[in-house]
């Protein structure tokens, strides 16, 4: 009898060293947990999930962008995608901005959805929704616009459109905790 005790004694102890073993492995699983990732250039700090990452983008005015990580294509671009740009800005910052939407009524590949002031960091912005065709592939793009020492800068976010509401998270995640240096 006391052979068995102890037989019984020794399997649950194994069997809680077990348990405790899986579960103390499942905690410690740092693969499934997403992290905050920092990015900074060009007078700019960006903050966003380490499931998205820095990309390739296909404006020769960016100065950064970063994508949904399982979004990159072969060439590095991001379907899904928050890009910054930045251009000199040529006479009043309000009217070089309402330029580059003047002409999408009368292009049938884009579609204005919305415009109208913002706030980013601490500065006035102007923000623009709206809708591309590019060779059927329909994406929706919100850019947000701000000047900062004679330039505009633009942080667009960009995604097909069956994508576009459940990545926007990312996006105003980064514009409410922009710092603009």
């Amino acid at each position: 009898m006391k052979n068995k005790i102890i037989i019984a004694g020794i399997i649950t102890l194994i069997t809680v060293i077990f348990l405790v073993s899986g579960v103390s492995a499942d905690n410690n699983n740092t693969d499934n947990k997403t992290t905050i990732q920092t990015l900074s250039k060009g007078g700019l700090v960006i903050h966003y999930p380490s499931d998205w990452g820095v990309s390739q983008a296909k404006s020769n005015y960016s100065i950064m962008s970063i994508s949904k990580l399982n979004s990159i294509d072969g060439a590095g671009v991001g379907q899904v995608n928050v890009n910054v740009e930045k251009k000199p800005v040529e006479g009043d910052f309000n009217s070089f901005v309402n330029s580059t939407y003047m002409s999408m009524p009368y292009d049938s590949a884009f579609n204005l959805l919305s415009s109208g002031e913002s706030i980013i960091g601490d500065r006035q912005a102007l923000e623009y929704i709206y809708t591309s065709n590019d060779n059927g592939m329909e994406r929706e793009h919100k850019a947000v616009w701000f000047e900062k020492g004679g330039q505009a800068y633009v942080l667009l976010y960009s995604a097909p459109i069956d994508q576009f509401e459940q990545n926007l998270y990312v996006f105003d995640y980064i514009l409410s905790d922009i710092q603009i240096r």
